[in-house]
This record gives structure tokens, C-alpha cells and sequence, in this order.
């Protein structure tokens, strides 16, 4: 007659063998297989007349895997990450809120800059020299007395000022605006730019950069 720990001892390494094959990763999962597992040897050893007490519960099959010290440390990793990816985009959104309402800016409009400028990537820097979320250069951040770029919300005020500056300078046209805060009004003036329409006079990167904003802008 068969051992019933040998029996349970084979049945659970069978369940291990077959887990340390599976890609699924799911410890809920894991402790599922394992009791089937345990279930039918159980069921087995009772057909052959076997009397087993067995007292197992979830935290002593993580102890017998190995699962809880893993669990534990997947676990923290992923809490982590999620909070501090958590406080940066709430610092981004209370920062667009503030300068929307400082500066009378719509939020969806600072927000589409941000996305097309750094793809809200705080620490983002261009290789021409611009800087943080909404890719200040040194010369803007002078002007708008931004003292550190990198800085979640002087980065955004600094920006979101720019940008008032420039729809205050084309009466609200928010198109012309961003031609501006990418191109350069001085540029626009040169090369004849009226409207809109004279979008095409510019470089290539504004003639990209204007639409790509306003679709996301508009939804």
C-alpha cells in the first residue's frame, strides 16, 4: 500500500514542476492548481483506505513555494512604482489647474502642450536645450523667472505664461499661439505669417507641431 505522505509528497511535486512551467505568474492562481492537486491525492489515499489529517491553509502553501517572500516583494515593488508615478501626475495636474486658473488658460489646452512637448516627462530635455514639461529654453526660463525647468510646477507656470502671452498677442487664436510658442513670433513676422493658412511658410517642425497640439486640444 502507498505511503499517503509519499503520495501527497508526489502529487505535490507534480503540481510544482507543472507551476514552475507556467508563465501566468498568479500566486491566486498558483495556490489553486496546488489544492486541485492536493484534493485528488486526498480523494486517492481515501479510496485505498487511507486515514490523513491534513491542515493546510493558503500561507503554508506560500511557505512550502516559496510564494510569500516573493509575493511580498512583487507586491512592495508595484505599490511603489505606483505611488510615486501616482504623485508625480498629481503634482502635473494640480499644477495645470493653478496656472489654468492664474493665467486664464484652458487646462485641455496646457495639457495637450505638455503631451506633445514631453509626453509628460518631467526630466524631459531636447537636444536644442529645452527643458521639462512644457520644453522651456534657457532664454524663456529667464524671461518668466523660472529658476529650475525641471521643476514640476515652475516648469507649468512658466509655460502656461508663455502661452498667455502669445494668445493675448494673436487675440485669442490659439493655432497662431502655438505657432508662436514653437516657431517663434519673430519668425512668423519674417516670413509673412498672417493666419493660420500661412502655417506652411514655416519649418517643418511647426507645421507638425501646431496640428498635432490642436488634435489633442479638441479631442
Amino acid at each position: 500500500m502507498i505511503n499517503s505522505i509519499d503520495l501527497l509528497k508526489y502529487q505535490l511535486s507534480s503540481s510544482l514542476t507543472g507551476l514552475n512551467k507556467c508563465s501566468c505568474g498568479s500566486s491566486s492562481n498558483s495556490f489553486d492548481m496546488v489544492m486541485i492537486s492536493l484534493l485528488k491525492a486526498i480523494s486517492t489515499t481515501n479510496s485505498q483506505n487511507i486515514n490523513i489529517n491534513i491542515n493546510l491553509n493558503k500561507d503554508d502553501l506560500d511557505n512550502i513555494l516559496g510564494l510569500e517572500t516573493l509575493n511580498s516583494s512583487q507586491n512592495s515593488n508595484k505599490i511603489e512604482a505606483t505611488n510615486k508615478d501616482k504623485n508625480v501626475n498629481e503634482r502635473i495636474e494640480n499644477a495645470i489647474g493653478n496656472s489654468a486658473q492664474k493665467y486664464g488658460v484652458d487646462e485641455n489646452l496646457i495639457r495637450s502642450i505638455i503631451k506633445v512637448e514631453s509626453n509628460f516627462d518631467p526630466n524631459a530635455v531636447s537636444g536644442a536645450g529645452a527643458k521639462g514639461l512644457m520644453q522651456l529654453m534657457p532664454f524663456n526660463c529667464t524671461d518668466l523667472g523660472v529658476k529650475d525647468p525641471l521643476n514640476i510646477e515652475q516648469n507649468i507656470d512658466g509655460g502656461t505664461r508663455h502661452i498667455k502671452e502669445y494668445l493675448d498677442m494673436y487675440n485669442g487664436d490659439v493655432q497662431m499661439a502655438l505657432m508662436a510658442y514653437n516657431g517663434g513670433p519673430g519668425r512668423m513676422a519674417s516670413r509673412g505669417v498672417d493666419s493660420i493658412n500661412d502655417l506652411y511658410k514655416m519649418p517643418k517642425e511647426t507645421q507638425n507641431y501646431v496640428p498635432k497640439v490642436m488634435k489633442y486640444y479638441k479631442g
